[in-house]
């Protein structure tokens, strides 16, 4: 579990730098040494109490108040870095004859750390659960068709319906979508965690999307985790238009095209095919749906427009430069690649399970507008 590491670094290190100084007994230490540790192992709480790590089976107040505590750890580990980062430049500050020094003594500096974390991981798990607000972007694009102009596709990405998202928060996402009336929908992947004969009862809010011309949607990686062959039946069967390496034509012109995540290649399917996904295509405004913005061969020169998801934006602001190392710096907003077209990283709608919170990084539902670029 490659997780699990870094989670008991954290743990050992907060105990080493918050608690170890302390003028404290050595139950009190031992206690939140263990607290801290508990809160670290939340991944193997899920594999053996939960019965699976992608997808445990725990109620739910039990799995949000686990991701709180493994939140806070980070927040805290985060804090105890920059506590000893100041610590050590007061040390040599005054190695040069200053006489600065932290403020307050080691223990309240302790309780106000774990305090401030204990809330942090709190606020942050209420963001990343909540029905997230519409964010707005305009896109401008050269040569757009002039019915085009002010053409409006909502993003959904990250749905990541199971275990925590359900029908009723999904319920409301489709209201909110649907108020926009929007002219088409793109799910970018990652919709579901859980098999589809499992999660029927909750996916089925998305047979009320309403789109004028079409919603459609993509597979992510997690599809492949749980019968993606059967989620792609399950979604067409909800009206969701999935793009397999193919595309459709809008009025105007206007192509969407789709790939799925390149994790089908691990399961016998085709994989990423961008060239394939247009083949055939007319020439004008091309728009690509795919789950990750740096899979096999993205982004592309094929297409004006990327929308994928994936890095839920970074998650904590402290943490997405490390997530945005791993896509090839794409983690969050607009981008304009090498190859002088556009890719939107969306944050994610949902939230995967295994990491649910945010800070500093909201959820969104992201509704585009197509705009002709001015010289």
């Amino acid at each position: 579990m490659r997780l699990l590491l870094p989670s008991v670094i954290a743990a050992v290190y907060c105990f080493m730098s918050l608690v170890l100084p302390l003028k404290a007994g050595f139950v009190l230490k031992a206690l939140m040494g263990a607290a801290f540790l508990a809160a670290g192992l939340k991944y193997v709480f899920y594999q053996v109490v939960g019965g699976g790590f992608f997808r445990p089976e725990l109620p739910i107040p039990v799995m949000l108040a686990a991701e709180a505590l493994y939140a806070a750890l980070l927040v805290l580990f985060f804090l105890a870095l920059v506590k000893d980062a100041a610590s050590l430049g007061l040390w040599l500050a005054r190695r040069m004859g200053a006489s600065w020094r932290m403020p307050l003594t080691g223990g309240i500096r302790c309780t106000i750390l774990v305090v401030l974390a204990l809330a942090s991981g709190a606020w942050g798990t209420w963001q990343a659960v909540r029905v997230p607000d519409v964010h707005t972007v305009e896109l401008e694009l050269e040569k757009l068709p002039a019915e085009l102009e002010g053409f409006t596709l909502v993003q959904l990405s990250d749905l990541h319906i199971g275990p925590v998202q359900k029908a009723a928060w999904l319920e409301e996402v489709v209201r909110r979508v649907n108020a926009l009336s929007p002219d088409a929908v793109a799910i970018t992947g990652d919709i579901a965690d859980g098999l589809p004969r499992a999660l029927s009862r909750e996916m089925a809010p998305l047979a009320e999307l309403r789109a004028k011309y079409g919603v459609f949607g993509v597979t992510g990686n997690h599809e492949y985790y749980y019968d993606a062959r059967g989620w792609l039946q399950e979604l067409s069967s909800l009206g969701v238009i999935m793009l397999n390496n193919e595309h459709r034509v809008l009025p105007g012109g206007l192509v969407i095209g789709g790939v799925p995540d390149n994790t089908a290649a691990r399961f016998g399917g085709r994989g990423t095919d961008v060239k394939a996904a247009f083949s055939g295509a007319p020439e004008g405004p091309r728009i690509l749906l795919a789950h990750k913005p740096n899979d096999k061969g993205l982004p592309s020169s094929v297409a004006d427009v990327q929308l994928s998801g994936h890095t839920h934006g970074g998650l904590i602001f402290f943490l997405a430069p490390l997530i945005g190392h791993y896509n090839d710096g794409y983690v969050l907003g607009l981008y304009h690649t090498p190859q002088g077209k556009l890719l939107y990283v969306s944050p994610g709608t949902g939230l995967w399970n295994g990491f649910s919170c945010r800070l500093g990084i909201p959820s969104e539902i992201t509704r585009f507008v197509l705009k002709t670029k001015r010289p």
